[in-house]
C-alpha cells in the first residue's frame, strides 16, 4: 500500500472515530436523561407548541418540539442556563399572554438545559425502524404488484418517510398527512373526496390514483419536471416499468410547499388567465346577475383582515357551490370610495374564492384588468397571519386565511345607504344587491358548512389560521434543516451520513462540513443547490434534476364541462414557437425600460395613442406574469440609437425587434411604438390571408 493511501486511510479512520464520538455524545446516556427530556418536551408541548410548533406561526426556526432546531436557532444552548428560552420563560415573558409557568416546570426546563439538553428526538429514532431507501422502494414495488395491470399506470406515490426517520413528533407527522390530503383534494376537479391510502404500517408512504383527482399522467409530469430530488436506481427502474412513472415517489413536504403556490398551483388546477374565462368554466354570468338583481349578494367593509383600504365582497352561484369575489382598492378616496357610489367600483385588484366540485375551495388573485396574478401587491393587501413573510401568494396564503372557509363579516354599506335622504346613484338597486345582514349570515354559514364537511372528510379541519396544515408543513420545509433531518433526506442513518460527508473533499468544499458538527444544520437553498453533487458523492443513485422535459407551460387535466355532464380533457393552449402565431394571439403587453431617456410609462402612452393599438384589442399590464408580450426598450450608450425587443415571457421567444435613431425619447417612443404595432398588424394580416 502506498504512503498516500495509508495517509488517506488514517484520515478517514480518524474522521469516523470523531463522528462516532460526536454521535455518542448526543445520544441519551441513561434513564434519567430520558426521563428529563420527556418531561421537558411535555412542558414545551403543552405550554409553547400552540405558537411555536407545526402550526404556521413558529418564527425564526423556533420549533419547540425539535431539540435540534432549538439548538440551531440558539434558542437553547446546551449546558448554558442563560439560554434565551430559559430567560423568557423564567421572566414570565413567555408564554405570551400567560399564564406563567409554575416554578416546578421552570425548574425542569432549567435542569434539562443544564444537563446539555438531551435530545428526545433520539427516543423517537430509537423506537422507530429506520425506513431505508431500498425498503421504501420495496413497499412501492410490492404495492404495484398487488394491483391489477389495468390500474398500475394510474398509480403514483408520496412519502413522508424522511420526516419519520428524522424523529419528528407524531403530532407533526399527522400534520404532514393532513397537509398532503388537503392539497391533493384542493387540486382536484373530481366530485368526490379521495382520502389518503397508506401502504405501510407507520403511514409514511401513500398511494394515489390519478383518476381520483381527475389528473392525468401529464399532470404528474408537471411535478416531475421541477422536482429537485429525483434519484433513480435499479429498484426504481422496476417501478418505472410497472407504473410508467420515471420516479417511484415524490416527497410529500416538497409537493405541499411548491404545488400550493404558482406556477404549479395554477398549472395543476388548469386555472385560466382571466376572470372571464374562469366564469365561463364555472357557468357564471356576473353581469346578468347584477342586472337582474338575482343570484348575487354584495357587502362593503371599511376595513378587513387583509385589505389596507375599504373592500367590497360579492357572491354569485356557480355550478359547484359559491363564487366569492373581492374588490380591493389602493385608497379610500374619490372613485376608490365605495360609499360614494356602491354600484360603480374601480378596484385595483381582488381575490376570487370558489368551490371545487368536492366542496373544498380554490383561489384566484387578480389585478385591475381582471387578469390572474401570482401574488397580490403588498401595498393593497397583506397576510397578517404571517408577519415574517406578509406577501399574499395565490393558493397557500389564501388557505391560511380561509382555514375554515368563508370568513364572517359585517356589511357597512347597506346601513349607510338606508340612512341617506337622497343619493346620486340608484338607491333601490344598492339595497337590492346589498342584502340585509341576516341574509349574508345565512349564505356565509351555508358556504362554511360545505367547506368544513369536505375538510373533515379528509382529516384536515383546522381550528385557526395557525393550525392550517398546508402552511405548517410548508414552513417546516423551508426552514433550516438539522443534521438529523439532512441525514434522513439523504436516506441514510446519521452516523453513516456524516462519515460519507467527512470522506468527500468535494462535499466539504461545497460547505457540507456544517453537517459534521454536533448541533449543525443547513439552509434549504444551500441543500438544494448542490443536491446533485451530494447524491453522487453519497452514492445515493443516479440524480436526475428533471426527468420530464415539458413544452413551456404545458399541462393537462380533466375538468367538468360547463353543463356539468361528461368530463373533458383540457390542455392549456400551447405557446408554440412561431413568432407570428404568438403575436396574432397576444392581447396583453408589459413594458420594461433600461434607459432613463425613454421610460416605460412614456412608451406605454405612445402605444396607447396609436389607433391600431385599440383596434387590435391590446392592453398594457404591469405584471410580467400576466403579459403575452414583454417589450424591453433601451438606448445604446453614447449614441442616439433606441431599440426595442419583444419576447413571449412563457417561451422566451423573440417575436419582434426594431431600432430607430432619434434626438431623445420624445421622438424615439412614437416611432418605436409605430414599428412594433406594424409588426403586430403584419402578423395578424398574414393570418387573414392564410384563411382566404
Amino acid at each position: 500500500m502506498s504512503r498516500l493511501k495509508r495517509c488517506r486511510l488514517l484520515i478517514y479512520s480518524f474522521a469516523l472515530i470523531m463522528i462516532s464520538a460526536v454521535f455518542t455524545s448526543v445520544a441519551l446516556t441513561n434513564d434519567s436523561d430520558r426521563e428529563l427530556s420527556a418531561l421537558a418536551r411535555d412542558i414545551l408541548s403543552r405550554r409553547c407548541f400552540a405558537c411555536h410548533g407545526a402550526n404556521g406561526v413558529a418564527r425564526k426556526n423556533i420549533f419547540v418540539l425539535e431539540r435540534d432546531r432549538l439548538v440551531a436557532s440558539r434558542t437553547v444552548i446546551p449546558g448554558n442556563t442563560n439560554s434565551s428560552l430559559l430567560s423568557v420563560v423564567e421572566s414570565g415573558a413567555m408564554p405570551m399572554g400567560g399564564p406563567e409557568l409554575p416554578q416546578d416546570e421552570k425548574t425542569v426546563l432549567r435542569n434539562w438545559i443544564a444537563r446539555g439538553a438531551p435530545n428526545w428526538d433520539d427516543t423517537n429514532r430509537s423506537t422507530r425502524t429506520f425506513l431505508t431507501e431500498p425498503a421504501l422502494l420495496a413497499l412501492i414495488r410490492n404495492d404495484l404488484l398487488l394491483t391489477s395491470d389495468r390500474s398500475r399506470p394510474f398509480l403514483r406515490y408520496f412519502s413522508l418517510a424522511h420526516l419519520y426517520n428524522a424523529g419528528i413528533s407524531d403530532e407533526e407527522l399527522e400534520t404532514g398527512r393532513a397537509a398532503l390530503s388537503k392539497l391533493l383534494n384542493s387540486l382536484s376537479w373530481h366530485r368526490e373526496i379521495a382520502p389518503l391510502a397508506p401502504i405501510d404500517p407507520a403511514r409514511t408512504v401513500f398511494r394515489i390514483d390519478l383518476r381520483d383527482y381527475n389528473w392525468t399522467a401529464a399532470t404528474w409530469n408537471l411535478l416531475l419536471a421541477v422536482y429537485p430530488y429525483g434519484i433513480r436506481s435499479a429498484d426504481s427502474r422496476v417501478i418505472d416499468q410497472l407504473s410508467g412513472s420515471p420516479l417511484p415517489y415524490l416527497r410529500a413536504d416538497w409537493f405541499v410547499a411548491n404545488a400550493s403556490i404558482p406556477p404549479l398551483y395554477h398549472d395543476i388546477l388548469g386555472l385560466p388567465k382571466t376572470v372571464r374565462e374562469l366564469e365561463q368554466i364555472l357557468s357564471i354570468d356576473t353581469a346578468r346577475d347584477l342586472e337582474e338583481e338575482k343570484n348575487v349578494a354584495r357587502a362593503g367593509l371599511r376595513s378587513s383582515a387583509v385589505s389596507q383600504n375599504n373592500r367590497v365582497l360579492e357572491r354569485h352561484v356557480s355550478q359547484h357551490g359559491a363564487y366569492w369575489k373581492s374588490f380591493d382598492f389602493k385608497s379610500n378616496l374619490d372613485d376608490q370610495n365605495i360609499f360614494k357610489d356602491p354600484l360603480r367600483l374601480n378596484p385595483a385588484g381582488g381575490e376570487i374564492i370558489f368551490n371545487l366540485p368536492n366542496g373544498l375551495q380554490a383561489y384566484f388573485l387578480i389585478n385591475s384588468f381582471e387578469q390572474r396574478i401570482d401574488q397580490a401587491p403588498i401595498s393593497i393587501v397583506s397576510d397578517r397571519n404571517n408577519p415574517d413573510d406578509p406577501v399574499i401568494r395565490n393558493g397557500r396564503s389564501c388557505m391560511s386565511c380561509h382555514f375554515s372557509g368563508i370568513q364572517s363579516f359585517k356589511d357597512e354599506v347597506r346601513p349607510v345607504v338606508r340612512s341617506l335622504p337622497f343619493a346620486s346613484f340608484d338607491r333601490q338597486k344598492v339595497l337590492s344587491i346589498y342584502p340585509a345582514q341576516d341574509t349574508l349570515d345565512r349564505l356565509i354559514e351555508r358556504d362554511r358548512n360545505r367547506f368544513q364537511q369536505a375538510a373533515t372528510a379528509i382529516g384536515a379541519s383546522a381550528a385557526s389560521a395557525q393550525a392550517e396544515p398546508i402552511n405548517a408543513l410548508a414552513r417546516r420545509f423551508f426552514s433550516e434543516m438539522s443534521v438529523g433531518q439532512a441525514a434522513a433526506e439523504a436516506g441514510l442513518e446519521l452516523g453513516e451520513f456524516q462519515s460519507r460527508i467527512a470522506m468527500s473533499s468535494r462535499l466539504l468544499g461545497l460547505g457540507y462540513g456544517q453537517l459534521l458538527v454536533r448541533d449543525g444544520g443547513i439552509r434549504r437553498d444551500a441543500w438544494d443547490k448542490n443536491f446533485g453533487d451530494l447524491a453522487i458523492e453519497l452514492e445515493l443513485g443516479d440524480h436526475v434534476a428533471s426527468v420530464i422535459v415539458l413544452s413551456p407551460r404545458a399541462s393537462a387535466l380533466r375538468l367538468p364541462n360547463q353543463a356539468g355532464g361528461a368530463n373533458r380533457t383540457v390542455v392549456p393552449r400551447a405557446i408554440g414557437s412561431d413568432p407570428n402565431a404568438i403575436m396574432r394571439s397576444a392581447r396583453t403587453i408589459c413594458v420594461r425600460s433600461m434607459t432613463v431617456y425613454l421610460e416605460a410609462q412614456q412608451f406605454e402612452n405612445d402605444l396607447r395613442k396609436r389607433p391600431e393599438f385599440n383596434a387590435m384589442g391590446l392592453m398594457i399590464v404591469k405584471d410580467e406574469n400576466a403579459a403575452d408580450i414583454l417589450i424591453d426598450i433601451n438606448r445604446a450608450e453614447f449614441s442616439f440609437k433606441y431599440s426595442f425587443t419583444a419576447t413571449n415571457p412563457a417561451s422566451s421567444i423573440v417575436v419582434s425587434s426594431g431600432k430607430v435613431t432619434a434626438w431623445n425619447g420624445d421622438f424615439a417612443g412614437p416611432r418605436l411604438a409605430k414599428e412594433f404595432l406594424m409588426h403586430m398588424q403584419t402578423a395578424r394580416s398574414s393570418s387573414q390571408e392564410g384563411k382566404r
